[in-house]
C-alpha cells in the first residue's frame, strides 16, 4: 500500500494542502508582470483570506493556510467536516466512538477521547470561538473555509497548539437574489439547502439561509437491519447587516439546528485474550474474560448462538464475521442520535479614522447531544452507555453533553506609515455538564458495573493580546506578536455521579492557570510573484480536571501544555512562462511539552483511568501544493504532507496516582498522524459553445499511508494500526446551462469503492477491545441548482 500511495505522491501528491482545489487563474499577463504592486494587494483571482484578523491575499501571508471559497467547496463535493480531510492533506478529521464525534488533528496534534482536554485544533464561526457540541456541524452556505497550520500564536492563541479552522458565514449582497441546491443520490439521500439576499435599503441588508439533508447510512445493525449513521439534519439562519453609514458596522448571525438520526458504530477491529501480556505488561481483557470461549458466565454469555451476549465461536468468532462484514456490526440495539446548536454572533466595526478600527466580536452559543454507545461494536454488552440502577435512563441510553458559552473580543486595528497593528482583550466563559452512564456486563442478572460519571465543568479565560506588522524596507516586512491568557477551571461532581453518589459530599475543584503565546515572522517579498517567509511561534492547550477520573487528591487534574515552532516557507503565485501557477512549500518542526493525553491503566487489576501530560513529543515535517493552468480547458493540482511525529521523552510515572512504586507506561506509537498524505487533481472544461453553459470534469484522487489510534502500541494497547488506502472521486458539471440560472452536475465518491477504515477507537485498556469506523463506500449522487 506505501509503494502505491508513493507512486501517487511521485506524480504530484506530496506534501501539504495549502492550495488543493486553488480558483481558476483570472489575473492577466499586465497583472502578473508588475512587480511593483503592493506586496499586500490582492491580485484579480486571487483568494482573500483573514488568517492575520485581516484582510490579505493567500500567497502573501507568511504562514500555512489552505482556503477555499463556496465554488470550491461546491466543486469538491464538501458537505461535513469529514469532506475536508481529501482537501487538506495532513489534516485528520477524526470520528470517535461514533459518527458524530469528531475531531480535528493538525500536525499532529490531536484530541484524546475521555481526556478532559479541549481540542488541538479550534473552529470559528466569523472570527468567534465555537464550542465543541458532540454533534457535526450544519455545513452550509459558507462562503470560504480556512485551515490555519500549526501553533496560532498571538490572534487565535488560546488552546490552538495545532491549528485552527476558519468558517465564515456568507453576507447578504447589495441586490435581491439568492439561490437553491437540491442534492440526491444513493442511501435514500436528499439535501435542500439555499438562501435568498434581501437588501431592505442601502444602510440595512438581510440574507435567510437554510440546509435540510436526510440520508441512511452505510453500516448496517444486523440484527435490527436498521442502518447506523443516518443522518437527519434541519437549519436556519439569518444575517442582519446594518450600516448606516462608512464608518460604522454591525453584523448579526443566528443560526440554529437540530440534528436526528442514528449513531454511525464502529466495528470490533481487535481484542486482548484473557491473560495476555505484552512486552510485560499485563493486558487489560474485560472482553475475552467475559464473553470468550472460556466464559465463566457460561452458557449465559460467550460461546452459543447470534444473540445478545452469544456468539457462534465467542469473541473470536465474532471478530471473524466480523473482518468478513464490513459495513456491518450486529448489536442488541440501535442507536439514535439527538442534538441541538445554536449560535449568535455579533460584529460591530466603527472606523475611528482613515486607519484606525475598532472592531467588537460577541458570541453566544448553546448545545446539546444525547449519543448513546455499545462501544464494543458487537453484540457482547461489555461496555455500554446506559444506566439501569441510580441515574438509570435505560436502553438505549446515551451520554449528554449541553454546553453553554458566551465569549467577547475588542480589537484595535490600524496602521501608521509602515506599521501595521492589532491590540486586544478577549473574555470567554464556558459551563459544561457531562453525563456518561456505564454499564458492564449488561446482559447479566447484576451487572459487574452499573455506574455514571455526573459532573459540572467551568472554564473561564481573560486575555490581552498586540500584534505589531512593520515594512522595514518595501520588500520585506517583520511581524512579531504576543498574548498571555490567564484561566480558571473548574469541577464539580453532581449527585449520583459515581464520586459522589448520595450528593451529600460534592466535590468543587478549581485550579488557575496561566502561559503565554506568541508569534514572529519575517517575509520577503522578492517580486510581485515571489515569496519567502520565516516563522515561530509558541502556544498552550489549558489544564484542568477529568471529570470521569477518580477527583481525590486532584489524582484528575492535568496541567497546561506547551508548545513551539519554527517554520519556513516560499510561496509562487505568477506564471511559468505562459502558464498560471501556484505553488507553496513549507517546512517546520514543533515541540511540544507537557503533551496531554488519556491512558488507563490496570490498578489492583483493575482499569483506572488518567489524564497525564507526556514530557515532549516532536513533530517535524514538509508540506507543499501546487496548481497549473497550461491551458484555459486544463487545470492540474497536487497537495501533500510528509510528517514524522514521535515522543522524545515518552516515560510517564504514575506511582504517584496509584501508589504503586516505579509503576510508568512508555509513550511509543504516535495517533493520528500518517507519514505520507496527498491528493492530486485534474479539472478539463469540455469543448461546448460557451452560449450554453461550462462543462467540466473534475477528478480527485487522495492517498495516506498507515496510521495508529493509540500512543501505547508497544505496551498496553497493542494492533492499533490501520493500514493505508487511496480513494478517487469525479464530479461532471454543466454551470448556467443556455446561459439560464440553471446548473446541474453528478459525482462519484469512493468511485472504486475503495474499502478503507475512517478512523480508530482506542478502548484496549478500559474494556480489553478496539474498535473502527469503515469510511464511506463508492456513492453515486446529482445536483442542480437555481441562481436568481
Amino acid at each position: 500500500m506505501a509503494l502505491r500511495i508513493k507512486k501517487y505522491l511521485a506524480c504530484g501528491i506530496a506534501l501539504s494542502g495549502l492550495v488543493a482545489g486553488m480558483p481558476a487563474f483570472a489575473q492577466s499577463a499586465a497583472e502578473q508582470g508588475n512587480d511593483n504592486a503592493s506586496a499586500n494587494t490582492p491580485d484579480a483571482g486571487e483568494i482573500i483570506v483573514t488568517a492575520q484578523r485581516r484582510s490579505e491575499a493567500l500567497s502573501k501571508v507568511p504562514i500555512s493556510v489552505s482556503a477555499f471559497n463556496a465554488e470550491m467547496l461546491q466543486d469538491r463535493n464538501v458537505s461535513s467536516e469529514q469532506d475536508l480531510a481529501a482537501l487538506v492533506p495532513g489534516l485528520i478529521v477524526k470520528s470517535g466512538q461514533n459518527s458524530n464525534q469528531i475531531s480535528f488533528t493538525l500536525r499532529g496534534q490531536t484530541l484524546d477521547p475521555f481526556s478532559g482536554s479541549s481540542p488541538a485544533v479550534l473552529t470559528y464561526i466569523n472570527e468567534a470561538p465555537q464550542s465543541a457540541g458532540n454533534t457535526s456541524t450544519a455545513f452550509f452556505d459558507f462562503s470560504s473555509v480556512q485551515v490555519l497550520k500549526g501553533p496560532q500564536g498571538t490572534l487565535f492563541g488560546r488552546n490552538a497548539t495545532g491549528g485552527a479552522i476558519l468558517y465564515e458565514t456568507t453576507k447578504p449582497g447589495d441586490v435581491y437574489g439568492g439561490y437553491l441546491t437540491i442534492k440526491g443520490g444513493e442511501r435514500n439521500y436528499i439535501q435542500a439547502q439555499g438562501a435568498i439576499d434581501i437588501p431592505v435599503s442601502d444602510s440595512l441588508k438581510i440574507r435567510l439561509a437554510g440546509d435540510y439533508s436526510k440520508q441512511d447510512g452505510y453500516i448496517r445493525n444486523a440484527n435490527t437491519g436498521s442502518t447506523l449513521g443516518d443522518t437527519d439534519a434541519l437549519s436556519g439562519r439569518i444575517t442582519v447587516v446594518f450600516e448606516p453609514s462608512s464608518s460604522f458596522k454591525n453584523t448579526i448571525v443566528a443560526q440554529y439546528s437540530d440534528f436526528g438520526g442514528t449513531e454511525g458504530a464502529g466495528g470490533l477491529y481487535s481484542y486482548h485474550t484473557c491473560g495476555e501480556t505484552n512486552n510485560g505488561y499485563t493486558l487489560t481483557a474485560t472482553l475475552d474474560c467475559v464473553y470468550g470461549m472460556n466464559s465463566p458466565f457460561a452458557p449465559t454469555l460467550g460461546d452459543g448462538p447470534m444473540g445478545e451476549g452469544t456468539w457462534p465461536g465467542a469473541v473470536p468468532g465474532y471478530l471473524a464475521w466480523q473482518k468478513q462484514h464490513p459495513y456491518e456490526v450486529w448489536l442488541s440495539y440501535d442507536l439514535p442520535h439527538k442534538a441541538h446548536a445554536a449560535f449568535v454572533t455579533n460584529t460591530t466595526e466603527i472606523e475611528l479614522g482613515d486607519d484606525l478600527t475598532l472592531k467588537n466580536i460577541f458570541n453566544w452559543a448553546d448545545a446539546f447531544a444525547r449519543t448513546p454507545g455499545i462501544l464494543s461494536g458487537s453484540p457482547f454488552g461489555s461496555l455500554n452507555l446506559y444506566n439501569r440502577a441510580g441515574l438509570g435512563n435505560g436502553r438505549p441510553g446515551g451520554e449528554e453533553f449541553s454546553t453553554r458559552a458566551v465569549s467577547n473580543e475588542l480589537q484595535l486595528q490600524g496602521k501608521s506609515g509602515a506599521l501595521e497593528y492589532i491590540v486586544g482583550a478577549f473574555y470567554s466563559n464556558t459551563k459544561k455538564k457531562e453525563y456518561i452512564p456505564v454499564i458492564v456486563g449488561d446482559e447479566l442478572p447484576t451487572p459487574l458495573a452499573d455506574i455514571a460519571y455526573y459532573y459540572h465543568q467551568r472554564s473561564e479565560s481573560k486575555a490581552v493580546f498586540a500584534q505589531l506588522s512593520y515594512e522595514l524596507t518595501d520588500k520585506l516586512k517583520a511581524t512579531a506578536g504576543g498574548r498571555y491568557t490567564w484561566e480558571t477551571a473548574g469541577l464539580d461532581q453532581i449527585a449520583g455521579s459515581l464520586f459522589n453518589l448520595d450528593g451529600a459530599t460534592p466535590l468543587k475543584q478549581k485550579a488557575k492557570l496561566h502561559d503565554p503565546s506568541w508569534t514572529f515572522n519575517l517575509q520577503y517579498q522578492i517580486d510581485s510573484s515571489n515569496m519567502v517567509y520565516f516563522s515561530q511561534r509558541g502556544s498552550f492547550r489549558a489544564g484542568g480536571f477529568n471529570g470521569a477520573v477518580v477527583p481525590f487528591n486532584n489524582t484528575n487534574f492535568f496541567d497546561n501544555e506547551t508548545t513551539y515552532d519554527f517554520e519556513l516557507g516560499y510561496k509562487f503565485a505568477g506564471r511559468l512562462g505562459d502558464v498560471p501557477t501556484r505553488f507553496n512549500i513549507a517546512a517546520y518542526r514543533q515541540i511540544v511539552k507537557n503533551a496531554q493525553h488519556s491512558i488507563y491503566a490496570l490498578v489492583a487489576g483493575n482499569p483506572a483511568a488518567f489524564t497525564v501530560n507526556v514530557p515532549e513529543k516532536r513533530i517535524q515535517g514538509v508540506e507543499f501544493d501546487g496548481n497549473f493552468k497550461p491551458a484555459t480547458w486544463f487545470e492540474f493540482g497536487f497537495s501533500g504532507a510528509y510528517t514524522d511525529a514521535k515522543f522524545t521523552k515518552n516515560v510517564v510515572d504514575l506511582s504517584a496516582a496509584t501508589g504503586v512504586p516505579g509503576f510508568t507506561i512508555p509513550f511509543d506509537t504516535y495517533t493520528d498522524a500518517p507519514k505520507w498524505a496527498g491528493s492530486v487533481y485534474t479539472v478539463i472544461g469540455l469543448p461546448i459553445p460557451e452560449s450554453l453553459g461550462e462543462v467540466k470534469l473534475r477528478t480527485d484522487v487522495f492517498g495516506q499511508t498507515k496510521t495508529y489510534f493509540s500512543n501505547n502500541e508497544g505496551s498496553i494497547t497493542p494492533r492499533t494500526q490501520l493500514p493505508g488506502y487511496v480513494t478517487v472521486d469525479m464530479r461532471l458539471s454543466w454551470d448556467n446551462i443556455s446561459g439560464s440560472g440553471f446548473s446541474a452536475a453528478v459525482y462519484a465518491k469512493n468511485l472504486f469503492d475503495k474499502l478503507y477504515y475512517n478512523s480508530g477507537y482506542v478502548e484496549g485498556a478500559s474494556g480489553g477491545f478496539n474498535t473502527a469506523i469503515w469510511g464511506e463506500p463508492q456513492t453515486f449522487g446529482a445536483e442542480v441548482t437555481f441562481r436568481f
